[in-house]
């Protein structure tokens, strides 16, 4: 794929779908990607991001109080040069599910490579522009938004399997104590190619019973993709007020 061709990444799916148990009671009347953060929803920090990095064709996968975030899209639209939609995924069970349910819906998405990221990120306004400008800058397919960990963090977390060469050979999803190949880990976070798609189809359900998007990626690196990752800071998340 072209440099040329890479820059071009103009549409973004976002993760909104989920129920927020762990903010609880915060997000029974209200969905977690609408939580105020300084103001404004946290889905603000995304959007504002993403436009800021020329990123105005987006997807929100909705369930949980799922006519909040479609009126928030509406509105958001309105105010804002984003083409702002919504995909109701109608069970909540995991990430490649929700991805495919919009590949499904709105099959323009994977005709270029395109972003996937969780909604529950507080990040900085260029963390897109520097993720794109990444991508752009090398060779693979995919890339992937890094964070470094603490070694007490990684067993809830994920860790990167790199090879030689800085590549990445694997996502490690919650390694047992000890077992972790690294001490970087995947933000939820990634940059993807059309060629990804086949691969959702065959997720198996994981422990959590869910489909993993994880899985996708690391069947289609052991089927020869090259995905690289951007280490970033680690982006904070919505927490109760104090």
């Amino acid at each position: 794929m072209s440099h040329d061709l890479k820059k071009n990444v103009d549409r973004a799916v976002l993760l909104a779908a989920g129920r927020g148990t762990r903010l609880q009671p915060y997000t029974d009347s209200i969905p977690k990607p609408l939580l105020v953060h300084r103001g404004k929803p946290t889905l603000d920090y995304i959007l504002d991001s993403l436009q800021e990095a020329g990123v105005n064709d987006i997807v929100l996968v909705t369930h949980h109080l799922s006519e909040q975030i479609e009126r928030y899209a509406q509105v958001r639209a309105a105010s804002h040069e984003q083409r702002v939609r919504c995909v109701f995924q109608p069970v909540l069970c995991g990430t490649a599910n929700a991805l495919q349910t919009v590949i499904d819906k709105t099959p323009d998405i994977v005709e270029s490579a395109f972003i996937l990221s969780a909604t529950d990120y507080l990040i900085p306004r260029a963390f897109f522009t520097d993720l794109l400008n990444f991508h752009a800058e090398h060779s693979a397919a995919l890339t992937v938004s890094l964070k470094h960990l603490d070694a007490d963090e990684m067993a809830g977390r994920s860790s990167i399997r790199f090879s030689e060469d800085g590549s990445i050979l694997e996502i490690v999803e919650k390694p047992e104590p000890g077992t972790a190949p690294s001490n970087t880990g995947a933000n939820l976070t990634f940059i993807l190619p059309p060629e990804l798609a086949p691969y959702l189809q065959d997720v198996p359900i994981s422990a959590r019973g869910e489909q993993e998007v994880q899985q996708a990626i690391n069947q289609w690196l052991s089927d020869g993709g090259l995905a690289k990752g951007l280490v970033q800071a680690v982006p904070p998340e919505w927490q109760v007020p104090s």
